[in-house]
């Protein structure tokens, strides 16, 4: 996985937004870089790591101090949020680019991105050594310790969805597919397509004052709903209280998974004491191949999968959140939800709707869409599949929102 970090930098790194303001970095006098190194390395040696990871780039001196004095066969990854001290430290220091090199810069202004990419790269805290850099402001510096605080208390699992591993059948688990769907969504029948029929039941409340007369194939029986959208929570509260399974997995119009993440899905029901999961979005733009990173763009978290409970609800009339969630929870790491709204809808629609958004939120937020976002090759990504026989996670015994 050092080929999509160095991909994955690269993109963000060559990509600014317009009139995006700089940061500047207040750093701390550096301390003494020997002593740093030396306390370091004693730390790394103990704990018989396999890599280390620095978190804050700083002025740069104390990570080219580390990649010096590690072995060639440690792998250091470098975390770094500004992208401007990124680009500074890398046109001095060229060779930290290098394919080959066992250093890698991960930079991303989303801490959850930079939590996604290590962990995609096998890196765990049962692996790797991890350091603040004393150089970092107080801000940065509180960020970084929530981030390594959440590092630390994950624990990577592998969800196996054993009616295919093994000769003793299990039975699927009891799931509510829920949507709240206008009936101008384009691709409906791709979208009701994808339901495998072990599915309990897929619930839609269509933002209309009827149902609509078209009938799409699915899998799993449909029950439907109508009413007129007033605002993005309460609308998905009532397709809430319509579910009837024992789990519910929330998914928009314009949202997939691929049919082996599907083959795998029971297994993620199956984990002990899970409450929750949280789905990595990968929105595909400009093409099927691509999707967005950087900038929050990717990982976009999307807390969908959640065990049925009248307490747990929708808030928030745009960009709702769920609240409600209590106890274990996950991070899916190869199960996207794939988001196809760029590829699938016209500009002029997308609008349209980004405007919709404006007025469900009272017109307190100004919604823009734009033509140009850094982007990398969706198969640099880890996807699961059959072969593999294992969707995999970070355990969470708390949820993280």
């Amino acid at each position: 996985m050092s080929k999509l970090i160095k991909h994955y930098t690269d993109a963000v790194l060559a990509f600014a937004f317009k009139d995006q303001p700089s940061k500047t970095i207040l750093q701390k006098t550096s301390e003494d870089i020997p002593a740093f190194t030396e306390r370091t390395l004693n730390i790394f040696k103990k704990s018989r790591a396999t890599a280390l990871v620095l978190f804050g780039l700083g002025d740069g001196k104390h990570a080219l101090a580390l990649h010096a004095a590690l072995p060639e066969t440690t792998k250091l990854f470098v975390c770094e949020t500004d992208m401007n001290t990124a680009r500074t430290f890398l046109k001095s220091n060229s060779d930290w680019t290098d394919k080959n090199s066992n250093v890698n810069l991960i930079c991303d202004t989303s801490l959850w991105a930079q939590l996604y990419l290590l962990a995609l790269a096998n890196v765990s805290s049962d692996t790797a050594t991890l350091v603040l850099n004393p150089t970092m402001d107080d801000e940065t510096k509180q960020q970084y310790q929530s981030l390594q605080r959440l590092f630390m208390q994950s624990k990577p699992h592998q969800a196996i969805n054993s009616s295919y591993l093994s000769h003793v059948g299990v039975a699927a688990p009891d799931l509510s597919v829920g949507a709240i769907l206008s009936p101008d969504e384009p691709d409906l029948d791709v979208y009701f397509g994808q339901f495998p029929d072990w599915v309990k039941e897929v619930v839609v409340v269509w933002d209309n004052e009827t149902v609509p007369e078209t009938n799409y194939p699915c899998a799993a029986p449909v029950r439907h709903f109508a009413h007129p959208l007033d605002d993005f929570a309460s609308q998905r509260n009532r397709m809430l209280d319509e579910c009837e399974g024992d789990w519910i997995l929330c998914l928009d119009g314009d949202e997939m998974f691929n049919e082996e993440v599907w083959d795998l899905f029971p297994a993620c029901m199956l984990v002990k004491r899970l409450e929750a999961c949280y789905f990595p979005r990968m929105t595909l733009y400009p093409d099927e191949n691509h999707s967005k990173v950087g900038y929050g763009l990717w990982p976009d978290l999307q807390l969908r999968l959640f065990k049925n409970s009248k307490d747990i609800r929708f808030e928030r009339p745009i960009h709702e959140r769920l609240t409600g969630i209590q106890g274990r929870t996950a991070l899916a790491l190869d199960a996207p939800i794939l988001h196809y709204s760029r590829l699938r809808k016209s500009p002029e629609v997308l609008t349209a709707k980004l405007k919709r958004f404006d007025k469900a939120g009272g017109d307190t937020i100004t919604h823009v869409l734009s033509e140009d976002y850094p982007n990398v090759e969706r198969s640099l990504f880890a996807e699961a599949s059959f072969i593999m026989g294992a969707i995999q996670m970070l355990m969470l015994e708390e949820n993280p929102a």
